[in-house]
């Protein structure tokens, strides 16, 4: 998707400004483990200076902080579910396997077309755990650019 296109789907008049620089989005690490069976939902709110591009998706996902080498790597038994709420369109028919849709932190699910989040938006994560026995904290960081609009013909 070119610019212009870009810019008509956001109903944006204007010159479009891509940053040089990655932003990322982040859920943080959460307060407390999912739980085994529970289902948690966290919001992301887009900064009102800018809409943001996602490019690429990453989850890590610990238990009480143990730690992990390569081969003890959690990959949790969790689905996921987004929805853009400005426009109120889920972005799958129905919750996901978290590592298929956000891969690892060494490999990263890169979309194949970026996806449009305007300013002053949110993003809602809805998490649902099918884990027999391990709470899992789980982060979820969404990578991207930052898209300023200067004016028309600028």
């Amino acid at each position: 998707m070119n610019m212009q296109q870009l810019a008509a789907n956001a109903g944006r008049v204007g010159q479009v400004i891509i940053s040089d620089e990655f932003f990322v989005y982040s859920t943080g690490r959460p307060a407390a483990a999912l739980a085994v069976g529970g289902n948690s939902s966290v919001n992301i709110q887009i900064q009102a200076d800018a809409d943001f591009l996602i490019e690429k998706m990453t989850a890590n996902a610990d238990a009480a902080g143990a730690t992990q080498t390569e081969s003890s790597r959690l990959l949790p038994n969790v689905s996921v579910l987004l929805t853009n709420t400005g426009s109120g369109r889920q972005l799958m028919n129905l919750q996901f396997p978290l590592t298929g849709l956000f891969g690892s932190g060494e490999l990263p699910m890169i979309l194949p077309r970026q996806y449009l989040l305007p300013a002053s938006s949110t993003m809602q994560i809805q998490l649902v755990s099918f884990e027999a026995a391990v709470t899992p904290f789980i982060t979820l960081n969404f990578i991207g650019r930052k898209l300023y609009w200067g004016p028309a013909g600028g």
